[in-house]
């Protein structure tokens, strides 16, 4: 009775200090430029903070919604560990009728149609050719002020949440990464840092004056299939140009950041690789504004990379110590993402939940003390795919080593 009123106290202590997994983000919405805009925000489960030190706005791709970020790109593990607010606006369909009409004209041509339900007004101009002949060339929400409606989401977000605006972040997917460079010409003396997985430059881009400066940290693969590293590609015998070359990318912020234009180089092998895909880190040195540029090869447009799946590196980890290393004042107390996930990941977990022990023995607890999964393990790894939805207490013992933390199942 000792041992299951022991356990008890536990697990009340988790859930009273606030040591609580949100369910969901919080759907928001506020006028900007005339229409009725939507956002998620997430607030950071972090115990060791009393406030959140910053936030990181979170740009989806083309067609896609702000719900990635909490599923096919989950980074709330990132904004835990470095006590982050994740802000996660959603992208409106295209608003002009011609580009949509020059769009459909488009698709009777390939095998890939094309839908504009989710566009950003980030620049990206689409040319299309075959034969000599120009088929399409439209620049996509030409006319929506997207920038004006993200610097009006950073102050809602600050006021709302009282917060300095020194630590504020951008990260964007494929097109969302267009239009965090959009944003950070024109707006980029408010931001920490800005991080791009797939994303490029647009061809109608607006700002290229080399005036603002701040750190990048972009990923991108020279295999991947959506947006071409080269920056076009041929659908079904049409030469498309959906951007600029990603090395030009690249030259242009190490140029306007002063960085050295000769980068450090180097492979990355974090953890042992079992896919073959490889990623060479290019860093372009800068005191305060440095640009690092992951160029991988063999992953595809969406793949996000984690070392569960077998892959050299981590982009949650990545991405948090990039982050990490433009917080301002980032020393008091934020715990490392990589030694919190060494514990187990990933938190919540669907089915695989992997350990930082390669063997000893894992307990699961309700919120009433009962174990509900009593089991060794061998490989560093437990499946927990028949345990219902819900918040437990997880008991993880390997030799004298024991560790007690929570647990969240989807």
């Amino acid at each position: 009775m000792k041992k299951k009123a022991l356990l008890i106290g536990i697990i009340g202590l988790l859930v009273t200090t606030g040591f609580v997994y949100a369910a969901s983000p919080v759907l928001k919405t506020m006028q900007a430029g005339g229409f009725d805009r939507e956002y998620l925000v997430y607030t950071p489960q972090n115990p060791q903070q009393v406030k959140p030190n910053g936030i990181v706005v979170c740009l989806h791709g083309f067609n896609r919604t702000m719900y990635d970020f909490f599923e096919d790109y989950d980074i709330s593990a990132v904004a835990d560990s470095l006590n982050l607010i994740i802000v996660a606006p959603q992208a409106l369909p295209e608003q002009d009728s011609s580009v949509q009409a020059a769009a459909d004209l488009l698709n009777s041509y390939t095998n890939t149609p094309i839908s504009l339900t989710s566009v950003w007004g980030c620049g990206l101009g689409v040319q299309a050719t075959a034969f000599g002949t120009t088929l399409l060339k439209v620049t996509l929400n030409k006319d929506l002020d997207d920038v004006d409606f993200i610097d009006q989401l950073i102050d809602e977000t600050l006021s709302e949440y009282s917060l300095p605006p020194e630590n504020v972040f951008m990260l964007g997917t494929s097109m969302g990464g267009y239009m965090t460079y959009q944003y950070a010409l024109e707006k980029g003396d408010r931001l920490s840092g800005l991080i791009s997985i797939s994303g490029s430059m647009g061809l109608d881009i607006q700002g290229m004056d080399y005036s603002t400066k701040v750190p990048v940290c972009d990923f991108h693969s020279i295999t991947d299939e959506v947006v071409p590293y080269t920056g076009s590609m041929v659908i079904s015998g049409v030469t498309v140009a959906l951007g600029q070359n990603m090395q030009d990318v690249i030259n242009y912020w190490v140029k306007a950041n002063e960085a050295a234009t000769t980068p450090v180089v180097e492979q990355v092998q974090n953890y042992p690789s079992t896919n073959g895909i490889t990623v060479e880190k290019n860093t372009y040195s800068d005191p305060v504004n440095e640009v690092i540029h992951y160029k991988m090869n063999g992953s595809t447009h969406s793949y996000f990379f984690k070392k569960e799946n077998g892959d050299c590196m981590d982009y949650a980890e990545e991405i948090a110590h990039f982050i990490q290393a433009h917080l301002t004042d980032s020393s008091t107390g934020i715990p490392d993402i990589t030694a919190q996930r060494a514990f187990f990941y990933p938190n919540p977990v669907k089915d695989n939940i992997y350990l930082g022990a390669t063997s000893g023995r894992i307990s699961i607890y309700d919120l009433t003390g009962r174990a509900v999964v009593s089991q060794s393990f061998a490989t560093g790894q437990a499946n927990l795919s028949s345990l219902q939805s819900g918040i437990y207490v997880i008991r993880i013992q390997s030799g004298n080593t024991v560790q007690v933390n929570k647990l969240i199942k989807q």
